[in-house]
């Protein structure tokens, strides 16, 4: 790992991972500890929140192709030490909040990953990624239930 390359993205944008994908790992310990320790993580890494989420997603039985996942977030962390949240001091308390959806972007049971942030100012105050709850049936039913659950955590 100290010699790996630098990564600008901890997983790529359009990865479609399935619990198919890869041979299962003989010995899945050390990935549940390091993804346990990754979970830990997002709470100064938003950045970081989709993929853990998505790692996350496999922990009954990890295959290979979800540990080089793993092994990627690991090379994006080394070679980004100085990511993290910065808190400014800042005159405005307008709230600002942005919201995603990637519809049926889980493979296995097609329902769409949610994700948002919430600004007070020019500083990160809250943020979450994870999986609806029920299968949508368009972009825009997505989308919607991201804005619903952003929505939310702002009220």
């Amino acid at each position: 790992m100290s010699d790996s390359k630098p990564l600008n993205t901890p997983i790529f944008s359009r990865s479609s991972l399935s619990r198919h994908d890869g041979d299962t790992l003989s010995e899945p310990f050390l990935y549940r500890n390091i993804v346990g320790a990754l979970q830990y993580l997002t709470h100064t890494r938003p950045e970081l929140a989709f993929a853990v989420n998505r790692i996350c997603q496999f922990m009954q039985s990890p295959t290979t192709t979800h540990w080089s996942v793993v092994k990627r977030i690991l090379r994006y962390l080394r070679h980004t030490p100085h990511h993290g949240l910065l808190i400014r001091t800042s005159s405005s308390l307008d709230i600002y909040a942005f919201s995603d959806s990637d519809w049926a972007g889980c493979p296995d049971d097609r329902r769409s990953t949610t994700d948002y942030c919430i600004f007070l100012g020019d500083n990160l105050i809250s943020w979450d990624s994870k999986k609806q709850q029920v299968v949508a049936r368009s972009n825009t039913e997505s989308e919607y239930r991201a804005l619903a659950h952003a929505t939310t955590e702002l009220i």
